[in-house]
């Protein structure tokens, strides 16, 4: 699903300067920009949240201290039901763009809602997903919450932010085929927001949270503090903060500014977490089992660093009131939402996976080269796609809005100049750099997974005592 989303990525990019075609290949017949979005943006939800819930299914046993009965049997369903809605999704969405589900393109093929773009039938699906999913991981968290040791707080509230994941989506179910457009969006931004931006977001930082207290890197009070802190802030602002998305359903400028206010708060408790975290991993880099987690920490931080950038400075230049009116829907917005969602959660995804691996193949030895590649190649190639493209078009973007009015920052006249083709093609070289990282991650999990190099019994014995 990473490798498909990245492809996708560049035939989307690339049809902002040819319109059908990829250097002179007429695919549009067969894949229009529309569906090329649609599952460009589908499938990042897709492989992050299952990164995110794999990670979860996968730490189980550390909390309840023993695997639960039949959970092999309960993860493998639960394979086998992602794999049916991701490809049952897809083609729906493929089905209903083009036209060929008649009356039942709502149901089964695409919603046209950005990030529900899927079918009700595939939401509803998803969602029953969801909720095995929260009964598997009850099934060890249940045990583990009856100890009453250090612990126990930070275990609490991660067994609420799980809780609140398929709790949330549901909110996505709250409007239906002919619901009027603002009640739509409401609704659909409560997805957007509170599932992604808000439990997510709290489930990441318990995440990581645990598996640095695990790690020895941060303590459980820091990380309970933390969590805490996460929770606070979203109960009290996350609510509030979803309305700075609702400009365009008419809502007051007070309570976009509001929103906009309490939204921006919302970065803080992960980048806390990460920034502790490289401290300390400073301090003790040089510890044998700290140097077997390294990549997994190096992606934990960039997750702190994007989180600053992408979500919380690229996300607050376009959320008030006033930068609403000029910018929203222009290139600042992809510049937020690339740097915010593949800088903060997809990191976070990839340095989850890698833990989860190291743990899998205790007996392998990572190869530094892919790895190195790799996490250098998507964060290079991210600022590379934000600093040469997204942000200078925006910013050119920004002010003919400003002189002509909006709608001639996204008009025909203004898209096809040559300094916006220009810019358009500028992208080239970060997505490049960004697509080596990419292909280095998936040629190291494959080699990983096939044909591993295996240290030595005494090193795997010492580590696993660690």
């Amino acid at each position: 699903l990473w490798v498909l989303q990245i492809g996708l990525g560049a035939i989307a990019a690339h049809y902002g300067v040819e319109g059908t075609s990829f250097f002179g290949i007429p695919i549009d017949q067969y894949l229009p920009y529309n569906i090329v979005r649609t599952w460009h943006l589908q499938l990042g939800i897709f492989w992050i949240a299952t990164t995110w819930l794999a990670t979860g299914l996968y730490i189980v046993p550390a909390l309840a201290g023993a695997e639960p009965k039949h959970q092999r049997l309960g993860v493998n369903i639960l394979f086998a039901a992602v794999v049916f809605v991701v490809l049952g999704s897809m083609t729906g969405e493929w089905l209903g763009i083009k036209q060929k589900l008649g009356r039942l393109w709502f149901w089964f093929g695409s919603q046209g809602y950005e990030y529900v773009d899927l079918g009700r039938v595939w939401q509803i699906l998803l969602f029953g997903g969801l909720c095995y999913w929260l009964w598997l991981m009850w099934r060890g968290i249940k045990p583990a919450l009856a100890r009453r040791d250090s612990s126990r707080s930070l275990l609490l509230l991660f067994t609420i932010a799980s809780i609140a994941i398929p709790m949330f989506y549901a909110a996505g179910l709250m409007y239906g085929e002919r619901s009027h457009v603002a009640v739509a969006e409401y609704w659909r931004w409560w997805v957007v927001h509170l599932w992604v931006e808000g439990f997510f977001e709290v489930f990441a930082t318990a995440v990581i949270a645990f598996l640095f207290t695990k790690l020895g890197l941060i303590k459980n009070s820091t990380a309970t503090v933390a969590v805490l802190f996460a929770t606070i802030v979203f109960m009290a602002g996350g609510v509030l903060g979803t309305l700075h998305h609702l400009y365009f359903t008419g809502t007051p400028v007070a309570v976009i500014a509001l929103g906009a206010s309490f939204s921006a708060l919302e970065v803080v408790p992960l980048a806390y977490v990460g920034f502790e975290a490289y401290h300390t991993f400073k301090l003790g880099h040089a510890t044998p089992w700290m140097q077997r987690y390294k990549w997994p920490i190096l992606f934990f931080v960039a997750v702190a660093f994007w989180n600053l950038v992408g979500a919380g400075l690229f996300g607050f230049l376009i959320n008030p009131p006033l930068p609403l009116y000029y910018m929203q829907g222009l290139n600042l917005t992809p510049l937020h939402g690339h740097t915010a969602l593949f800088g903060v959660y997809g990191m976070l995804g990839i340095g989850l996976m890698l833990f989860c691996l190291r743990g899998m193949k205790p007996d392998a030895i990572w190869p530094e080269a892919p790895l190195r590649t790799c996490f250098w190649a998507l964060n290079i190639g991210l600022v590379g796609m934000a600093l040469f493209t997204l942000l200078p078009i925006g910013v050119l973007q920004l002010i003919a809005a400003i002189d002509h009015g909006y709608w001639f920052a996204r008009s025909a006249d203004f898209m096809q100049q040559p300094i916006i083709e220009m810019l358009v093609w500028m992208r080239v070289p970060g997505d490049t750099i960004f697509s080596v990282g990419a292909f280095a991650l998936a040629w190291f999990v494959l080699r990983l997974w096939i044909a591993p190099r295996k240290a030595g019994v005494a090193e795997v014995a010492t580590d696993a005592a660690r």
